[in-house]
């Protein structure tokens, strides 16, 4: 199975920090969480809900993930068993 590594520019410390949701129900975050997670206009979030915990992650775009360390290395046959395997499963 694939991992992919955590965000690259995640701080090493946890960031806290309150704020009031919108007349809208909008949920802006501070300016020191927007930076500790590089957040710019544009930039896609994922929401998760973990019990009553909120959690807010950026979604990394294409040119990020291919700035990143390979994080598994296949060889040429090793790619090829897999691909066999994938297809034989989907046929089933």
């Amino acid at each position: 199975m694939l991992k992919y590594p955590a965000r690259q520019c995640l701080p090493d410390k946890m960031t806290e920090s309150e704020s009031v949701v919108g007349s809208k129900e909008e949920l802006y975050p501070p300016k020191s969480i927007r930076r500790a997670l590089n957040l710019k206009p544009g930039t896609r979030v994922r929401y998760r809900v973990d019990g009553m915990r909120l959690i807010v992650e950026p979604i990394p775009t294409v040119d990020e993930l291919s700035e990143r360390k390979p994080t598994v290395t296949l060889t040429l046959n090793e790619l090829r068993g897999d691909r066999k395997r994938l297809s034989a499963e989907l046929e089933e």
